[in-house]
């Protein structure tokens, strides 16, 4: 593990807070040529699996259905910190999660059915009690990632330095 890996780890609750409050993720597939492919979705965490919805088809689904492993990478960003005098004296303020994992495609409706509910709840809860109609669930593709590893990390200020958002 790199040393700044060490520092500024992120505990498991700290992951898990910053996954069910980011909206956006970027899902990176193995592609048929060999080269990865990032694609951003949202998520939702339900226990400890992540699940996104999006279409049936397309090169993130032939790639997950040719080879399921993937990566997730969340990030949070909160601005910049001025380190000292100089332009080069300017860091990132962040949280971040990477996910390694496997995709499993989701066939049950009333399964499919929870996980659109959360991920609705989640991302516009203005919408929480709005019905899901019947005929949207259907064509929908869901999908659970399972987690086989995950790491976070964060920079945060140091105190006395200049915050900028």
């Amino acid at each position: 593990m790199q040393p700044n890996m060490q520092k500024y780890q992120l505990t498991k609750d700290e992951m898990y807070a910053l996954i069910d409050r980011a909206k956006m993720a970027v899902i990176s597939t193995i592609g048929e040529d060999g080269y990865p492919y990032g694609t951003p979705i949202n998520f939702v965490r339900i226990g400890d699996d992540i699940y996104f919805h999006g279409r049936k088809v397309g090169e993130k689904v032939s790639n997950l259905k040719a080879n399921p492993k993937c990566c997730l990478t969340i990030v949070e960003e909160n601005g910049f910190e001025y380190c000292g005098e100089g332009a080069c004296n300017t860091t990132s303020l962040y949280e971040s999660v990477i996910i390694r994992g496997q995709v499993e495609i989701v066939d049950d409706i009333e399964c499919k059915k929870k996980i659109l509910r959360a991920t609705v709840d989640k991302l516009t809860p203005e919408r929480k009690m709005d019905a899901i109609e019947d005929n949207k669930v259907p064509p929908t593709g869901i999908y659970k990632i399972k987690i086989e590893s995950m790491t976070g990390k964060y920079h945060r200020p140091e105190p006395g330095h200049k915050i900028m958002h």
